[in-house]
Order: structure tokens, then C-alpha cells, then sequence
């Protein structure tokens, strides 16, 4: 039987029960990177969350980002690509469109300190962060890490993409959900 993201979330809460993090509505700096999927269905629930909570004009715009964003990152290549900033075409004034259904790798981030992921979203360099910084960045990747195959271990794994490439692939593989709202590009 697949995880719901109840359960899903309750695994991740376990982990992390008792520590304090900084992490809260509104403070949106891990969401400006690349984020893996690796069970192709969670890209098919945000897609289905994204139409019903968006409104056509949104959503027409978020489609285009991101196959926009899809094509850019392709070009680049993975690695290139990871040392850049890309805004989730899912925020809406900093906070999630899609949050109920946010990817695994979203829901495994945990920051003590805003500041340090702040710097490590201003600072392609992770070596311009301070030593503070780069132990705290470290310990937010680790943990991500862990928890991440915590859950894959205890689902179906369709293969790591990356989610613009996914979500354009899912697009594509169903005319109806980017043209019916005239999103073709």
C-alpha cells in the first residue's frame, strides 16, 4: 500500500520530534533550487493540486515557467544548473501553492538558522559562507539526505528527474492539463 502524505509526514515528524527549527510560512530560501522526485505520482498530484488551486491565468503562467524553466536546466545540464537559483514556479508570494502535496525532498529540508539558508541562496560559493554557515549547510543536507531515503525506502521509486523536467514531461504526455487552459508552447 503507498504512503500518504499523512504518513509521509508523520515518518518525518518521528525524526525530528522535539528540535526547533526556524522553518515557517512565508520563508521561501530552500525554495530556489532543484528538487529530485523520485515517484513519478507525486508530480501527477502537484499537477492536479496546481489546476485546482490556481486560477487559469495562474496556472497558464506557471505551466509556461515552468516548461521555461525545464528547457533552461536541460541546456545547462544537472550539474551547471545545481549552482544557480531557480524559484519553484510553485511559490505564489513565498509560500507554496501545492504545499499539502509538496515533494518528499520539500518536506525534508529543516534549517535552525533562516540566515544560513539565506546564504546559501545568495552565495553560489560555499565557500563564501562562514565556517558556521557551511557546518549548519551541512548539517540541513545530511538530514535532507537521511530522511529523504528513509521515505524512498518504504516506497516505489520510478527513477530520480528533477521536478520542472518531470512536471514538462508530465504536461506533455497529457495534452488536456497545459491546454486546456491554453498553456501550449
Amino acid at each position: 500500500m503507498p504512503l500518504s502524505w499523512t504518513d509521509i509526514d508523520a515518518l518525518i515528524e518521528a525524526e525530528v520530534a522535539g528540535e526547533r527549527f526556524a522553518c515557517r510560512a512565508g520563508c521561501a530560501w530552500c525554495c530556489h533550487q532543484l528538487v529530485v522526485l523520485t515517484n513519478w505520482d507525486d508530480g501527477r498530484e502537484i499537477l492536479r493540486r496546481a489546476r485546482a488551486r490556481m486560477s487559469p491565468a495562474r496556472y497558464r503562467q506557471f505551466v509556461s515557467e515552468v516548461r521555461r524553466q525545464a528547457r533552461a536546466i536541460e541546456a545547462l545540464g544537472h550539474a551547471e544548473a545545481e549552482g544557480r537559483r531557480w524559484p519553484c514556479p510553485l511559490l505564489d508570494n513565498d509560500r507554496c501553492t501545492v504545499y499539502e502535496v509538496r515533494p518528499v525532498a520539500c518536506r525534508s529540508v529543516f534549517s535552525r538558522n533562516a540566515d544560513t539558508c539565506r546564504a546559501m541562496m545568495e552565495h553560489e560559493d560555499f565557500a563564501a559562507l562562514t565556517e558556521t554557515q557551511q557546518r549548519e549547510a551541512t548539517e540541513i543536507g545530511e538530514r535532507a539526505f537521511r530522511l529523504q531515503v528513509m521515505i524512498n525506502d518504504r516506497r516505489r521509486i520510478d527513477g530520480p528527474v528533477e521536478l520542472r523536467a518531470l512536471l514538462a514531461r508530465l504536461l506533455n504526455e497529457d495534452p488536456g492539463s497545459g491546454r486546456e487552459s491554453g498553456t501550449e508552447d
